[in-house]
């Protein structure tokens, strides 16, 4: 089985910085049932299929729905392939595709949630640091972050009322924030996020190409 090439960074792409409002981003679940991923009183997603453990809130992983379509959300790379392709990738470079078997397989049991991207960009949400009382806000922020193994991956980020992205601080902190903060980031992801198929667009060449 070849590798999907049209997912593959190549030299002539740049790195996406357009608006991306009325497009979607995509990730994959560990389940494609449909009873699996959803809560039966609320019919949200469950905060675990939105990522668990809920410590990766910090600096979640999707794609760019488009080029990137639902069926390669089956693609799982393996521990060779992560360790080679794991990676992100610095425009003007080239790779070469992943091998199947040795450093990819398919992962027919996987399913997926879609998010319309100008339902979280820059949606605040509010925690508490320890016992201080007062609520502080994080900025939820899209960011295009290109990997090897996948030109279309996209980054959800949380921006702190410092300035400071959540996924930058020190272990000690990061995880102290995990306690408060990541369980009210997966709620608002949930609430907006769906796993049918949406009606969706490619981004046009310009965008991406130099």
């Amino acid at each position: 089985m070849n590798y999907p090439s049209e997912i593959l960074p190549k030299i002539n792409y740049k790195f996406i910085t357009c608006d991306l409002f009325n497009h979607y981003l995509i990730r994959f679940t560990s389940s494609n049932k449909k009873e699996d991923l959803l809560d039966s009183i609320s019919n949200q997603i469950k905060q675990e299929h939105i990522c668990s453990p809920r410590e990766h809130m910090n600096d979640l992983s999707t794609s760019l729905l488009g080029v990137y379509d639902i069926l390669h959300v089956q693609i799982e790379l393996t521990t060779q392939g992560k360790q080679k392709f794991g990676q992100d990738w610095i425009p003007n470079e080239q790779v070469t595709a992943p091998q199947y078997l040795s450093e990819f397989i398919i992962n027919s049991g996987r399913g997926f949630w879609v998010i319309l991207i100008k339902k979280i960009q820059g949606i605040p949400v509010d925690y508490t640091k320890s016992n201080i009382t007062t609520p502080f806000t994080a900025k939820c922020v899209v960011k295009h972050t290109p990997m090897k193994w996948n030109y279309w991956h996209f980054s959800i980020r949380w921006e702190l009322d410092d300035g400071m992205y959540w996924h930058e601080l020190q272990d000690k902190e990061r995880a102290k924030l995990a306690k408060r903060l990541a369980s009210e980031a997966r709620a608002i992801i949930a609430k907006f996020a769906e796993i049918e198929e949406p009606n969706y667009s490619q981004l046009e060449k310009e965008e991406y190409c130099k």
